[in-house]
């Protein structure tokens, strides 16, 4: 669980750094979560999900950057444990959530098409634990 909220830091931070040349006030920091709550793994999902909700409660909803205050929202789609779905999830949190930044899938067999999606959208994704070079393409 550690290293989740290393990934969610590592991400905000990078989101927040994109959002800081926007220039603007406040508003809101979107960070997608694309995790299998059901199908063959759901306990990694619930435990992906509850670290994002941890650290979002640690940091009371809220990032400072450059002196200007960001809410911040999770977004969680259910993944199903599928490549199908994960790409499907990163489709609708780029194009109709609007997300900053995405954590997963978790599963190389998910991350490396929805990596692709990302990449795609020019969309920063990051898999807790692929272990798939493709991931990062």
């Amino acid at each position: 669980m550690r290293n989740s909220f290393k990934i969610l830091a590592l991400l905000v931070l990078v989101g927040a750094v994109l959002l800081s040349a926007c220039g603007g006030g406040g508003g809101t920091i979107k960070i997608g979560i694309n995790a299998p709550m059901t199908g063959d793994i759901p306990k990694v999902g619930e435990g992906t999900k509850y670290a994002a909700e941890m650290w979002l409660e640690d940091i009371g909803g809220e990032l400072t950057v450059g002196g200007k205050t960001y809410t911040v929202e999770l977004v969680i789609e259910d993944n199903e444990a599928k490549a199908e779905s994960a790409t499907a999830a990163n489709t609708k949190m780029i194009t109709q959530d609007e997300v900053l930044v995405i954590v997963g899938p978790q599963s190389s067999k998910q991350a490396v098409p929805a990596g692709g999606v990302a990449n795609d959208n020019s969309t920063p994704m990051v898999s807790p634990w692929s272990t798939n070079p493709n991931t990062t393409l």
